[in-house]
């Protein structure tokens, strides 16, 4: 009698049988090995149902990892200050952290954001440089680094730290995913900028200090030795502030400074270096093209300016100022001895009745 062809027999299924020595092409097993093929059946689903739980449990642990991570990650980025952002070259989206979001004064849960919109969010002056960045990382991989400004809502302006990586898609062969982050550095550059402002500026009055000042006073002359200009340095001296210091005190004697330094810069042209210099004694750095006649002009006006009464607590308050005048190169060749004939002319206008201004001349020789 022709035997019948083979069954297609799963490969779990025809191990059970080897087990039970059940030949499947034989005629049905006795009860004995029926009830065998029952119980190893049996096992069989118990053992694949266990499998099932522990791979769906391993899953949900995996899921609930994940999302435990994802939500730690959130939370340093808001920490930090600190958005994250993907994008796919040819989208016209990018996807975008809640950080990110917030930082450009997004609804939080905004996850996609036009790449227009995007460049469009940042200073005019720093737009291109941007724009420039994520077109080289469209072409090769690359690590770029810089500094941005975010014009935020109400006119409000924020420094972002950007960096930008692109690396191989691995979804699109032969393609690359640019990614980067933006970090929030608005803190830290306000805090370098009073650094800078407490290295460089009289805290009294304002004005730049005598480090800032003979920095200004160095490249000037560098740059008018090169053009064959002349630089003329104006030394002034208040007449009169040490009697109001000792009459009206400290406090009365620094608002007098204050409103001189006002004066100053109301009087003198704000492309012009104007210094406190200590004390009482201010400078101004002036680019001379007309020579002594618009200096004289210049140094009357300021005489004219300080005699004025100053308002000082309501008590109207006096001072004067001598001036002394020194032409860079005709006088000195080096900032430091400009400075020092500026002050021996300041002097020799005080000698000469104070109210008034000199210029330098070279003392006579026997």
């Amino acid at each position: 009698m022709d035997r019948s062809p083979t069954p297609l027999l799963h490969p779990m299924l025809a191990r059970q049988l080897r087990r039970l020595h059940i030949d499947p092409l034989a005629g049905p097993p006795g009860a004995e090995q029926w009830s065998a093929l029952l119980a190893l059946a049996g096992t069989t689903y118990e053992e694949y149902e266990q499998l099932v739980y522990l791979v769906t449990r391993a899953e949900r642990m995996s899921t609930d990892e994940l999302q435990r991570s994802q939500s730690a990650l959130a939370e340093a980025e808001r920490i930090a200050g600190l958005g994250s952002w993907t994008w796919r070259p040819g989208d016209e989206t990018l996807l975008i952290s809640s950080t990110l979001a917030s930082l450009m004064q997004l609804p939080a849960n905004t996850r996609e954001l036009p790449l227009v919109l995007w460049l469009a969010s940042m200073d005019s002056a720093d737009r291109g440089v941007l724009h420039d960045s994520l077109r080289r990382a469209t072409r090769q991989e690359v690590s770029l680094c810089g500094e941005l400004r975010l014009q935020a809502r109400e006119g409000q302006q924020r420094w972002l730290q950007y960096r930008i990586v692109s690396c191989p898609d691995a979804d699109r062969p032969g393609a690359l995913r640019v990614s980067g982050t933006l970090l929030d550095i608005t803190e830290r550059m306000r805090a370098e900028e009073q650094v800078r402002t407490l290295a460089f500026q009289d805290p009294l009055t304002g004005l730049c200090n005598r480090a800032r000042f003979f920095d200004l006073l160095g490249s000037a002359r560098s740059r008018v030795h090169d053009s064959g200009e002349q630089l003329a340095l104006l030394f002034l001296d208040l007449d009169g502030f040490k009697e109001i210091n000792d009459r009206h005190g400290h406090d009365a004697g620094d608002q007098l400074l204050r409103q001189v330094a006002e004066r100053l810069r109301c009087t003198v042209s704000p492309h012009d270096p104007l210094c406190r210099f200590g004390g009482d004694e201010f400078l101004v750095l002036i680019r001379s093209e007309d020579g002594e006649p618009a200096l004289e002009a210049l140094a009357q006006q300021i005489l004219t300016a300080i005699s004025e009464p100053f308002d000082v607590d309501g008590r109207r308050l006096s001072v004067g100022v001598s001036i002394g005048i020194a032409i860079y190169p005709r006088d000195a060749m080096s900032t430091l001895d400009l400075v020092r004939a500026a002050d021996t002319a300041m002097y020799q206008a005080k000698q000469q009745g104070k109210g008034r201004f000199e210029f330098h001349r070279p003392l006579a020789t026997n």
